[in-house]
């Protein structure tokens, strides 16, 4: 004689709001400014990101500024940079 032993279904349980939308998502945003995040930041990886855009946004500066010397030494008399004082 076969018995047979009761099913027990398992119900899924109940989780708050709040626990199923931090479980949902991979990335949990914080509040706040993201610049103040980034100057702020400890992270190797931003630091970096950081010193590669200052590079890039320097040798950009310095590039405009040659092109200003050269565009005043290209004929003489021309000023394009008005005084003396600006030019040095």
């Amino acid at each position: 004689m076969a018995t047979t032993l009761p099913q027990e279904t398992t119900r899924p349980k109940t989780v708050p709001p709040r626990q199923a939308a931090l479980m949902s998502s991979t990335r949990v945003e914080q509040k706040g400014n993201i610049v103040v995040k980034w100057i702020t930041s400890t992270d190797h990886k931003t630091i970096g990101y950081m010193y590669l855009i200052a590079s890039v946004l320097f040798f950009m500066l310095g590039g405009v500024m040659a092109l200003i010397i050269r565009a005043e030494l290209f004929e003489p008399g021309m000023q394009i940079v008005p005084t003396k004082e600006q030019y040095n």
